[in-house]
């Protein structure tokens, strides 16, 4: 469990520092992502977070500047009620950089933009005047510590798209930011989807899932959110035998696979995420475009005889469904198509809105972003 204790010590000024070389002066005023006022000024109130690498990093509190390292990062932060404090983001919550997330991060439009994730331009989260840098533990966390706490820039290691990890830090997030309360129903919401699912599956054989990563006969394994996800909803990973490096290291996302090797395996049911020529986000896709991949993977040589195939238990769906709350709303999501007939009274779109409605988004039905092959959406 994450470990917190308070403590007071008076504010600490904010120092001009060199930065590869240059000299950067921590942003001032307000309206371009700099830190406000309050941040500067602080409260003397800190905490101390064992984060999930077990580092314990002092943060003055409540956080009032963040930098978020990835969509997933943003929606966490924002769904917890403090979105407010981000000022800084990569280009996956950036609505100028990622246009199809464009009305679903529009709030975040003029925030200093630090461009890619795993490549951040270090200067430009300190010129936004960030106090904290949440990062995943698969992001450059070690590179973050060495270019970003000489100028007070504490790091703090959550992995946004882990579900069990989210659900162990919603409570010290909120305490970090302030808004427990709101964190709080965060926590129910998860607690209500997992606990869903854990009783409707409880006395159920596992069915099998192939996980297909947006290009043909990618797969994720063990080390891999993917893999998580269809074990959460219930099922059973495909290729759930496979061990490639660092299970927790997360460094495993795509796997190489033999669709000859898939026949053999025989799936229950296909889920393929992403197409080739949409990219994936808050803007759904157009129909025909789901059924067409549909169609394409049914249709591959030899794969006719696969049960999933034969049944029609083939899904083509949108990551911003797959991945919501940290791809928890996506395991529900799973669990729904692996055993309708124990999820028959499940409204998925009653959680997604929920989900929703904690970063005060318009509500989208959850069915705008998958398409089950021969189905309309």
């Amino acid at each position: 469990m994450p470990r917190v204790h308070h403590r007071h010590r008076p504010a600490r000024p904010l120092a001009a520092l060199a930065l590869a070389g240059v000299l950067v002066l921590p942003a001032c005023g307000t309206g371009s992502g700099a830190a406000p006022a309050d941040a500067a000024e602080g409260t003397g109130e800190t905490l101390t977070i064992t984060d999930e690498l077990g580092r314990e990093v002092t943060v003055d509190v409540p956080i009032t500047a963040v930098y978020t390292d990835l969509f997933y990062t943003t929606e966490l932060v924002r769904a917890i009620g403090a979105e407010e404090a981000i000022v800084s983001v990569d280009d996956t919550s950036s609505p100028e950089k990622t246009p199809a997330n464009a009305g679903y991060f529009e709030e975040f439009a003029g925030l200093p933009t630090v461009g890619e994730y795993d490549e951040p331009n270090w200067e430009a989260i300190v010129e936004s005047g960030a106090q904290v840098a949440l990062l995943r533990r698969n992001g450059p966390y070690e590179e973050a510590i060495e270019k970003l706490e000489p100028f007070g820039i504490e790091v703090v290691v959550v992995t946004s798209w882990d579900p069990a990890v989210i659900r162990e830090y919603l409570p010290v997030l909120g305490e970090a930011f302030g808004t427990e309360e709101q964190a709080a129903e965060a926590a129910r919401l998860f607690d209500d989807i997992s606990d869903l699912i854990a009783e409707r599956t409880v006395d159920v054989p596992p069915r099998t899932v192939y996980y297909e990563n947006a290009t043909d006969y990618s797969t994720g394994v063990p080390g891999s959110g993917w893999h998580d996800i269809i074990v959460d909803a219930g099922g059973e990973n495909l290729y759930g035998d496979v061990r490639l490096g660092d299970d927790q290291g997360a460094n495993v996302h795509n796997y190489e696979v033999d669709p000859v090797d898939i026949i053999s395996r025989d799936p229950d049911l296909i889920v393929r995420q992403g197409l080739d020529d949409h990219p994936q986000g808050y803007e759904a896709w157009p129909a025909e475009a789901f059924q067409r991949e549909a169609e394409e993977i049914a249709e591959r040589p030899g794969w006719s005889g696969i049960s999933a195939v034969r049944d029609d238990e083939i899904y083509v769906v949108n990551n911003f469904l797959l991945s919501a709350f940290g791809k928890q709303l996506g395991a529900l999501a799973i669990a729904t198509w692996l055993y309708p007939d124990e999820f028959a009274d499940v409204d998925l779109d009653a959680y997604f809105d929920r989900w929703l409605d904690l970063q005060n988004t318009p509500n989208v039905s959850a069915g705008a972003y998958v398409q089950k092959i021969g189905e309309e959406g």
